[in-house]
């Protein structure tokens, strides 16, 4: 599936979005014009593919880099009722719950991670990271 290859891949600055969550804070300046106008597109692109992975995956990505980590989170939620199984959008999810402070919804994320029999060595090594880290 598309979505396995693009969260072990990199985001458009060269991280993947777990990377950014552990190296980055919030973005701190507001987005530009032209990330709202990506984002709009996006957004827009959701409500017309709606079950759509790559369309999902791409709305994600920029979701975060303006900073709507909600939306995110809603985009990847949605991967979840496609395919419930998959360690790469849980990772995710629980990183970006991290990031908002919802240690909760993080850890259950995170555990799911952890105890995946389909979850690499790698993503379960980050989960752990992640797991140590929450309240």
């Amino acid at each position: 599936m598309v979505v396995a290859s693009l969260f072990s891949g990199t985001g458009a600055d060269g991280q993947s979005l777990s990377a950014q969550a552990q190296t980055q804070s919030p973005p701190t300046a507001a987005p530009t014009e032209a990330d709202r106008k990506v984002y709009d597109l996006a957004f827009q692109e959701t409500l017309r593919k709606p079950a759509d992975p790559a369309t999902l995956v791409g709305f994600a990505e920029i979701a975060v880099k303006v900073g709507d980590l909600e939306g995110a989170i809603s985009a990847l939620d949605r991967l979840l009722l496609i395919d419930g199984d998959q360690p790469e959008v849980k990772l995710e999810l629980g990183v970006l719950y991290f990031r908002l402070g919802s240690f909760e919804a993080a850890r259950g994320y995170l555990e799911e991670v952890r105890s995946s029999s389909r979850a690499s060595a790698a993503l379960k090594e980050r989960a752990a990271a992640f797991l140590k880290e929450v309240k």
